[in-house]
C-alpha cells in the first residue's frame, strides 16, 4: 500500500504516514461530503436531437431537499458503452455556457457521453434562473457551510460524485470508462474529485494549478486548501487519484488570473508537484501541459485534451491522428459568429477570445432549449442554493 511520509506545513503539522484511503477520508470529511446516499430517483423531462447529438433532460436528487437538473450529451447512434465524462463549472458557468455546449457537444462528436449538470447558484438552480451570478461567492454562504459541517466546495464534489451515481445506472455508459473536465473553479473543484473519487479513470483540470498560490483566492477554495494543506502536500494531494485515474493538469502559461504576480510560481509549483506525484502513478498517466502565451482559456475543449481523453478513456471510431488533424478556430470569432458575447474579464485575446477550438462546424442552442425544470420549478427550495443551505442548516 502506498504511504505518504511526514511534511512540515505552515502553521501544522501534517499526519505521517497516512495511507491513500485514510487521507481521502480525512479530506472528505473536511469538505463535509455525507457520509450517506439517498436514492437518485432519476426522473426524464425528454429529451432533444442536434446535429447528430441526443441531448436527454434530467432531474435527479442529490440529497434530501437538493434536486439537479442534467443534461446527457450522446451520440444518436453510439458505438457500444459509451466512455463519459461528467462537467465540474468555473465561476458563473452553468450547463448553458458557451465553453460548456462546446466542449460537450465536441466529446458527443467524438462517441463520449457526456453529464452536464446546473452547480448550485446557477441557471436553472439560482432562485431567480439567472446564469453567471456567482451566488455560492458570498461570504455568508461559506460560514453557513461551515457552520453546518460542510464547506461549499464539498457540494460541489459531492454534487458530482452523485453525477458519476448517475452514470452507474446506465447500461449504455462503460462504467469503467467514466471520467471528469472542467476549468477554473471547474479545475479546483475536478482536483477534489479526482483525489476523491476511485471510481474515475481519467480527470482533465484545467485553469487552475496545485500550488499555495490558490490559497489567497475566494473562500470557496481558500478554506478547502487551507484545510487541506495541513493535512497533506500538494504532491499527496496529487498522488491520491493514482493509480486508477490519469490526471492532466492544463492552463496557459499567462494566465494572471491564477499566477496573479505573472512570474510564473503556480507552473514552477505545479511541474515540481507532478513530478513528485509521478512515482506513483503508471508511466503516462499524470501530466502538467501549459500553452505558451495562453491566459484563463478554457483548456478542456483543446485538443491536448482530447488527445487525453482519446488514450485514457477511449474515442469511438476517432484515432489520435484524425483528432490531431482537425482544423481549428478562435473562439472569439466562433463566439461572434452565433452572437455570444464574453464576460468582459475573460473575452479578451489573452484569454477566452484567443483560445484555439477544434472546429467540427459545432452550433450552440438556446439556453431555453436546454432547461429540464418546468417554468414554475425555478426558486423552488429543492433546486435552489438557499433551500440546500436551509436543509444543512436544520440538521
Amino acid at each position: 500500500m502506498m504511504k505518504f511520509g511526514l511534511l512540515l506545513l505552515i502553521g501544522a503539522t501534517a499526519v505521517a504516514d497516512t495511507p491513500p484511503a485514510q487521507l481521502r477520508q480525512q479530506l472528505a470529511g473536511m469538505l463535509g461530503i455525507p457520509r450517506q446516499r439517498v436514492p437518485l430517483a432519476p426522473e426524464s423531462r425528454g429529451q432533444v436531437e442536434h446535429d447528430g447529438i441526443v441531448i436527454e433532460k434530467w432531474v435527479f436528487t442529490s440529497e434530501p431537499g437538493s434536486h439537479v437538473p442534467a443534461l446527457l450529451y450522446r451520440p444518436k447512434n453510439p458505438q457500444g458503452q459509451m466512455p463519459s465524462i461528467v462537467f465540474t463549472y468555473g465561476h458563473g458557468g452553468s450547463k448553458s455556457s458557451w465553453a460548456y455546449q462546446y466542449a460537450a457537444q465536441l466529446y458527443a462528436k467524438l462517441g463520449v457521453a457526456v453529464l452536464a449538470t446546473d452547480p448550485i447558484g446557477e441557471e436553472e438552480r439560482n432562485s431567480k434562473g439567472a446564469t453567471a451570478t456567482r451566488a455560492h461567492d458570498a461570504k455568508g454562504v461559506s460560514e453557513r457551510c461551515d457552520a453546518a459541517g460542510r464547506l461549499i466546495m464539498g457540494k460541489f464534489v459531492f454534487d458530482t460524485m452523485r453525477a458519476v451515481d448517475f452514470l452507474m445506472t446506465r447500461k449504455d455508459i462503460a462504467h469503467d470508462r467514466v471520467g471528469i473536465a472542467g476549468n477554473s473553479l471547474g479545475g479546483a473543484t475536478g482536483g477534489w474529485v479526482a483525489a476523491l473519487e476511485t471510481r474515475l479513470r481519467m480527470a482533465v483540470i484545467t485553469g487552475w494549478a496545485y500550488d499555495d498560490v490558490t490559497i489567497p483566492t475566494k473562500l470557496c477554495t481558500r478554506w478547502p486548501n487551507e484545510r487541506m494543506r495541513k493535512l497533506c502536500s500538494w504532491a499527496e494531494y496529487a498522488a491520491l487519484p493514482a493509480p486508477h485515474c490519469a490526471l492532466f493538469i492544463g492552463n496557459g502559461d499567462a494566465d494572471v488570473i491564477i499566477d496573479q504576480a505573472g512570474a510564473g510560481v503556480a507552473w514552477t509549483g505545479t511541474r515540481a508537484v507532478v513530478a513528485e506525484a509521478q512515482q506513483h502513478y503508471p508511466p503516462g498517466h499524470i501530466k502538467a501541459w501549459f500553452e505558451p502565451g495562453g491566459g484563463h482559456r478554457p483548456y478542456f475543449a483543446h485538443k491536448a485534451a482530447l488527445e487525453w481523453i482519446h488514450k485514457h478513456l477511449g474515442t469511438p471510431g476517432w484515432t489520435l491522428e484524425k483528432i490531431r488533424a482537425l482544423p481549428a478556430l478562435t473562439a472569439g470569432d466562433w463566439c461572434d459568429r452565433h452572437g455570444i458575447k464574453l464576460e468582459k474579464l475573460y473575452g479578451t485575446p489573452l484569454h477566452q477570445r484567443g483560445m484555439i477550438l477544434p472546429d467540427l462546424g459545432l452550433r450552440p442552442m438556446p439556453r431555453e432549449a436546454l432547461a429540464c425544470l418546468r417554468p414554475g420549478e425555478i426558486g423552488k427550495p429543492e433546486f435552489t442554493l438557499e433551500g440546500w443551505l436551509e436543509q444543512i442548516s436544520k440538521r
